[in-house]
């Protein structure tokens, strides 16, 4: 079914706000956008847990885990130790989520043991980057970038927070510990590079990798940007950042043991061996906490542990180069979509199907970020389709009030008030445009008026004629005939116009009635009949019309044209000829044979021909004659 005129109106209209808000969207600043995308992005995330693997164990130096190892200022031989056993255990590589400091004296014993521990086991050290210009470690490995790859947003610090130089010499590697948070603070992604004085560094779960594999250098690529080691690779953004995806507590914990535990033997080998192991703490009192989405304090080092598994399992997420094209033409079609649907439904609707939508893309969304990792902005569709739909309902629904109170303004004082009001609720049945059908015209008019007028004040002459013709007004509309024009003393009444009505003749002509029963009634009622009112006469004749709306953009009005609308109104003039009060014409007789009606013959009507006229013989007496008083007749 076509579209409708006003709906398609509104649907445009509804269509220009959804790309103008998409339009907006996407030249929004990212601060803006950002609060949206990563909301719903971590509700999504959230769904289901990440991809896992037992190659990553986590070493935490918990709070009882502190006073075995001596405190806040850990000791150095508990804390090589802890190195020794793990080393000896088989791990593959360890990653220190700690800067070691004071005490680095290489000729104190305990320097010495950490310094061997760190030397026999391939170990990352951790450095935090610095605006201070200066203390940049030594490049422990080899990075590489391709000419291609873009990263005009890399971190570059002007130097840092590294552990002491005997530490770092006897470790085979050094990396960032550095995280950064988004736009609430909470952190989803992680450096893989960084920037110092211009070297280029690791961060601490790369280069840990890095460690458990054949000699190799950190490759940088471009178009699209990634990091490679080896046979495993992630997606990076401009940044130099990794995307990454947290594991749930369950996971955390499955991956977790005590350092207490792994000094106290209670921790076997094969819980160790050939694992990348990553030492840190989860006690607040060293201020390794980070908020990650879903978790306000989340150990520096498990974050540190989910970057490594995420190169491991294949799982970072990423946004491939088509993203934000992709989503830009979902929106749009979506906004287009909605506003043109949302004008055609009732406003009751429109809820449901956004929130049906809207779930559509959402599931859309989740279903790529978990079965691909590919991430999609999803707010954009979202804003598109609550502007498209508001806007395409709100268009509509102003514009169903415009047609009502159009309709109200022009037919309440015409219609019957229950077809004024289906004509509001269903504005279509009316054909403003123009239609043709068969109607029954009433044309009334006034006998000597023109001296009645002279005999009358203006202000008695408004007073009595506005009584008069309400009471007309009355009378026709109860009888389902439209008043389609007063004119000075005259009423043309429609019936059958603007909607169906059945019998239309036979309305008309019982009407036609009722008026002279009004009419006599009232000429001879205070003040008419002390003016000496003139007695009414109508004509009746039924035939094709057209009707709808007539006039310019200033001034317009729903009137009916016909030829048998001239002819009742000859009808009602020669009702001079015939003394009559009613004359029925020949076609309105035809449609109401059961009705009694007297046949006065031919008549030469003016401008028509000769036709057959009618009178109900139920008539009322007929009136006396307008030069006579009422007392007379």
């Amino acid at each position: 079914m076509l579209m409708r005129r006003r709906e398609l109106s509104s649907g445009v209209k509804g269509a220009v706000v959804a790309i103008l808000v998409a339009v907006l969207w996407v030249f929004a600043p990212a601060s803006f956008t950002d609060r949206f995308n990563y909301t719903i992005s971590d509700t999504i995330e959230s769904l289901a847990a990440p991809p896992d693997t037992d190659r990553v164990l986590v070493v935490d130096i918990d709070s009882a885990s502190l006073e075995e190892l001596g405190g806040h200022r850990i000791s150095r031989a508990r804390f090589a130790e802890l190195i020794e056993t793990i080393g000896k255990s088989g791990a593959a590589a360890i990653g220190l989520d700690l800067i070691l400091g004071e005490p680095c004296d290489p000729s104190d014993p305990d320097v010495q043991r950490l310094t061997r521990a760190l030397g026999e086991t391939p170990v990352s050290m951790g450095f935090l980057l610095s605006e201070r210009t200066g203390a940049a470690p030594p490049a422990a490995n080899t990075m590489v970038l391709e000419r291609s790859i873009e990263l005009p947003d890399l971190w570059i610090a002007n130097g840092a927070e590294t552990s002491c130089g005997v530490y770092l010499d006897a470790a085979s590697g050094n990396s960032t510990l550095s995280l950064t948070g988004g736009f609430d603070g909470r952190i989803r992604s992680a450096p893989v590079a960084v920037g110092i004085a211009g070297a280029g560094y690791a961060s601490l779960p790369v280069d840990t990798l890095r460690l458990t594999l054949p000699p190799t250098a950190i490759f940088l690529l471009g178009d699209p940007n990634e990091i490679r080691l080896g046979d495993r690779h992630a997606r990076i953004d401009r940044s130099g950042s990794m995307r990454l995806r947290f594991a749930t507590r369950q996971q955390r914990s499955d991956r977790t043991i005590s350092a207490s535990d792994v000094l106290s033997g209670a921790v076997g080998r094969d819980e160790i061996g050939d694992r990348i192991v990553f030492i840190g703490s989860s006690a607040p009192e060293l201020g390794g906490l980070r908020p990650v989405p879903g978790d306000p304090l989340m150990p520096s080092v498990q974050i540190h542990a989910d970057a490594v598994t995420s190169i491991l399992t294949g799982s970072s997420p990423y946004a491939p180069d088509w993203a934000k094209a992709a989503t830009l033409f979902v929106a749009i079609a979506l906004g287009v979509l909605m506003a043109f649907y949302c004008s055609t439904v009732r406003p009751v609707v429109v809820p449901a199907v956004v929130v049906l939508l809207v779930g559509v893309w959402l599931a859309a969304c989740a279903f790529l970020f978990h079965a691909f990792n590919i991430v999609l902005p999803p707010s954009l569709p979202l804003a598109t389709v609550i502007a498209g739909s508001v806007a395409g309902a709100a268009f509509e629904y102003s514009a169903v009030r415009a047609a009502e109170t159009l309709i109200r303004n022009r037919f309440e004082q015409r219609l019957p008030a229950a077809l004024v009001s289906k004509l509001v609720n269903e504005p279509d049945l009316l054909k403003l445009r123009g239609e043709r059908r068969l109607a029954t015209s009433l044309i009334s008019d006034l006998e000597d008026f023109s001296g009645f007028s002279e005999r009358t004040t203006p202000d008695q002459l408004i007073d009595i004629l506005d009584r008069y013709f309400a009471g007309l007004t009355r009378i026709i509309i109860a009888n389902g005939g439209m008043v389609d024009k007063t004119t000075g003393d005259g009423v043309h009444a429609i019936f059958n116009a603007p909607l169906d009505l059945e019998g239309h003749a036979q309305a008309a002509l019982d009407c036609a009635l009722q008026i002279m029963r009004f009419s006599e009634q009232f000429r001879r009622s205070s003040p008419a009949a002390d003016y000496r009112l003139g007695r009414t006469r109508i004509g009746i004749e039924a035939g094709e019309v057209v009707l709808g709306d007539v006039g310019d953009a200033d001034r317009v009005d729903y009137a009916a044209f016909g030829s048998s609308i001239n002819m009742a109104a000859r009808l009602e003039q020669a009702n001079k000829t015939f003394n009559t009060s009613i004359l029925v014409g020949e076609t309105a007789r035809s449609l109401m044979p059961e009705r009694n009606l007297i046949d006065l013959g031919e008549t030469e009507l003016r401008g028509i021909g000769v036709m057959h006229v009618f009178t109900p013989c139920d008539e009322e007496k007929r009136p006396s004659p307008p030069h006579q008083s009422p007392t007379a007749a």
